[in-house]
């Protein structure tokens, strides 16, 4: 009988930077702007089969959800937003302690669409681009039935991250 491996959070969190550094940001362009246009047009992007020590393999995926992006997502806005959301990561991680995991608020969209497994790692990535501020963080969705972790990216609400002096003064202005 084969016993399930189960990886923590900031394991996840650190395959997922490693990934998205290697797989996106240190690609060459063309490869990096193919795989943008797929998680534009709301494809899963197979990064990797990872191999694991008892000689298994977990299929690890990306998706991405856009739907709080403030202004107009191009390849070079979505590229900076990975960038800050390793970055962030990378800290985080080197840091040592546990990193959060977030569970979105169930919506009607993720209860139709199977959504609702969503996990989301308590770092952001924070991008301001022509005055349009976004934040993006790391999704992840383990597939119950399968070995396959989907990793996505996820844009949420950046006003939700002000401070409470800054967001009297962003909706007064």
């Amino acid at each position: 009988m084969k016993k399930d491996k189960v990886l923590e959070a900031n394991q996840l969190a650190t395959i997922a930077a490693n990934l998205l550094n290697d797989g996106i940001l240190e690609a060459d362009r063309t490869t990096a702007k193919r795989i943008f246009r797929e998680l534009e047009a709301s494809r899963r992007v197979t990064l990797t089969n990872l191999k694991m020590e008892d000689g298994g393999t977990v299929r690890m995926d990306l998706t991405m959800d856009a739907g709080a992006f403030n202004g107009s997502l191009n390849f070079s806005a979505w590229r900076d937003g990975v960038l800050a959301l390793v970055a962030r990561l990378s800290d985080d991680l080197r840091v040592g302690k546990p990193l959060p995991v977030f569970k979105p608020l169930d919506t009607e969209e993720q209860a139709l669409d199977g959504g609702g497994d969503l996990n989301l790692i308590g770092s952001v990535g924070g991008t301001n681009h022509d005055g349009m501020v976004n934040a993006i963080m790391l999704g992840l969705a383990p597939d119950p039935e399968r070995p396959i972790v989907t990793f996505s990216l996820v844009y949420v609400d950046p006003d939700q991250f002000l401070s409470s002096d800054a967001a009297s003064a962003s909706s007064s202005s």
